[in-house]
């Protein structure tokens, strides 16, 4: 009996092993899959703009978002490459996720005492959730990692944070202030909801405290005055570029008002995403239950439903599935299939007294986590289900505290491993869609087949064919012409920042001359009015005919220049979608030079 009784334990430790060892694979192969295709694709639009931004932010005076000062320091570490860049966004975010999602699960059970590797194995596989931020394929730094990173960075302080001195309470008072301060740096909007948000949790939980508030309240402060002195060399300076920031963006007409971010926006499921959820649920419902149950005879079910999970991340990554799953605008919402099993499984297994035993402290983190991806969604012209998809961490986090009674009635973490490893597929087919329909590129990533250098840092990325020759056709097209990099340009197509980019042209205005918006005339000649009349004479043009986007001609009226007239037309060539763009220099740039200056009356 005694040597039966050994063969079983024997077998259940080796299960136990199996699943961490599945779970650290899983975690591995998404985080690898990603580093893999960190060179692969380049969008001529919001990515560009986000690199521009970063390569040289001080030109600019004038800002909404000033993540391109904050990332700036990375970009220079890194040398430019825009491949390290993304590489270094994605370990960034993923090890930020990492550190929140350990101290969570530690605050939430301080009494089960387990090995350290089952916690942290389990925290990694949840972590894999933060990459849903690059489902788009825009994994380079922006004011999108900016925001959520700033959120984990909170919500890790928040955690830590108590009413009693000592250094992990201390160091999550400084965090706090730490997080708003990214916030502001990235979404002032979603400072404003963030600060909002700890002050209301610090109340309910009852860890507010006037002396320890001034910790995180003096960290955000004294941060936010060094970046602006840093910045603009002063505050007043400073609180004029978020001026003219603010007037850019009320300008350009994008939604982004007060009045039009105070909204509750609907959401709308599509037929294949809500029958992934109900697989998702009835899986992983049957997989806790199989952890949680004492019956032997039925605890294989849950590492074989673990194992499918884990076969599901593994045809992925290594590229075994092709094709986007088609779910939809609101595909991030299939983290709810977690979510809601969690709910379940404590229902079934629980009851409304397991509930019941949650800690009200414990509620009032599970209430922050759900809102706080409306928190990084706040002020965005987007749908906030769409955009709060890409911190869907937290909604997870959220579903994570109600399963926390049937870990403590099993004193062990093993519970959270079907969770994490389903996480973990969840994750990976969400990202298969990013990589096989990239924002706004031609074709999946896996097809790119032409390796270029790009930019003034001659970053290494591999490409899709009609991506490669539209680039090649422009720097041909620009050097026959004689155009030398840094010299100012315009860029009149209004989506194309990426080729001045690849042009290696500065940039003058904005990072991006915003076309297709009810404000863009106003937005770029606002942007324009505080470069020198000298840039503005000097500016060659870049000019795509009746393109979707286009900046009305009269811009250039507005600024001194006569266009066509006073321009030649030096090159020509087809985007990757095939449309006309054409190359302008300017050939009276001294009679430009005095109409400027007579227009502002200089």
């Amino acid at each position: 009996m005694t040597c039966r009784e050994n063969r079983q334990t024997n077998t259940f430790s080796i299960g136990q092993f199996g699943l961490i060892a599945i779970c650290v694979a899983g975690t591995l192969l998404v985080l690898g899959w990603l580093l893999k295709y960190s060179d692969y694709g380049f969008d001529f639009t919001d990515e560009s703009y986000y690199i521009i931004w970063m390569s040289n932010p001080f030109i600019y005076d004038g800002s909404a978002s000033q993540f391109g000062f904050i990332y700036h320091p990375l970009y220079k570490l890194l040398g430019g490459d825009i491949s390290y860049l993304r590489q270094a966004n994605i370990l960034i975010t993923f090890g930020l996720a990492w550190i929140l999602v350990w101290n969570f699960l530690v605050s939430l059970a301080t009494d089960i005492k387990e090995s350290r590797v089952i916690l942290l194995t389990v925290a990694a596989g949840i972590s894999t959730s933060a990459l849903l931020l690059f489902t788009l394929w825009l994994p380079t730094p922006s004011y999108n990692s900016l925001a959520l990173q700033a959120l984990l960075i909170s919500a890790t302080g928040l955690v830590l944070a108590e009413r009693v001195a000592h250094t992990k309470s201390t160091s999550g008072w400084l965090l706090i202030g730490v997080g708003i301060w990214l916030a502001f740096m990235a979404k002032p909007t979603t400072a404003a909801a963030l600060a909002g948000g700890a002050f209301i949790y610090l109340l309910f939980t009852r860890k507010f405290s006037i002396r320890f508030s001034f910790i995180s309240l003096a960290t955000a402060l004294l941060l936010t005055t060094g970046s602006a002195i840093l910045i603009d060399g002063s505050i007043g300076r400073f609180g004029d570029r978020l001026q003219l920031g603010y007037e850019y963006t009320k300008n350009l007409g994008a939604g982004h008002s007060l009045i039009q971010s105070l909204r509750i926006d609907a959401f709308q499921l599509d037929k294949k995403l809500m029958l992934a959820i109900l697989f998702v649920i009835g899986t992983l419902v049957i997989a806790i239950w199989s952890a949680w149950t004492m019956n032997k005879k039925w605890s294989f079910i849950g590492p074989l439903l673990s194992t499918s999970f884990f076969t599901i991340t593994v045809l992925l990554t290594l590229g075994k599935i092709q094709g986007a799953t088609g779910f939809g605008s609101f595909q991030n919402l299939l983290i709810f299939g977690l979510v809601i099993s969690m709910v379940l499984a404590v229902l079934i297994l629980g009851g409304l007294n397991a509930l019941s035993s949650i800690k009200a402290s414990q509620w009032s983190t599970a209430c922050l986590f759900f809102a706080m991806p409306h928190f990084y969604a706040f002020g965005t012209g987007n749908n906030y289900w769409i955009a709060g998809g890409w911190a869907a961490i937290f909604w997870l986090l959220a579903g994570i505290t109600l399963i926390i009674p049937l870990i403590h009635q099993r004193n062990s973490w093993m519970l959270a491993l079907p969770v994490a490893i389903a996480t973990q597929a969840v994750t990976a087919v969400l990202l298969q869609t990013g990589l096989e329909q990239p924002y706004r590129q031609s074709q999946p990533l896996r097809l790119n087949v032409s390796t270029l250098e790009i930019g003034p840092q001659r970053s290494s990325l591999v490409i899709s064919e009609d991506s490669s020759e539209y680039i090649k056709s422009a720097v041909a097209a620009a050097k026959k012409a004689g155009f030398q990099p840094t010299t100012p340009m315009i860029d009149l197509s209004g989506e194309s920042p990426g080729i001045l980019f690849a042009l290696e042209a500065k940039i003058i205005g904005q990072p991006w001359t915003l076309g297709g918006y009810p404000g863009s005339l106003l937005f770029n000649e606002s942007a324009l009015g505080y470069f020198s009349c000298q840039e503005i004479s000097k500016a060659w043009l870049l000019f795509e005919p009746n393109g979707p986007r286009s900046i009305p001609t009269e811009l250039m009226q507005n600024l001194g220049a006569d266009f066509p007239d006073d321009y030649q037309q030096v090159g020509g060539w087809q985007t990757a979608k095939g449309a006309a763009q054409e190359l302008y220099k300017p050939v009276t740039p001294s009679e430009t030079l005095v109409t400027c200056k007579a227009l502002r009356d200089e």
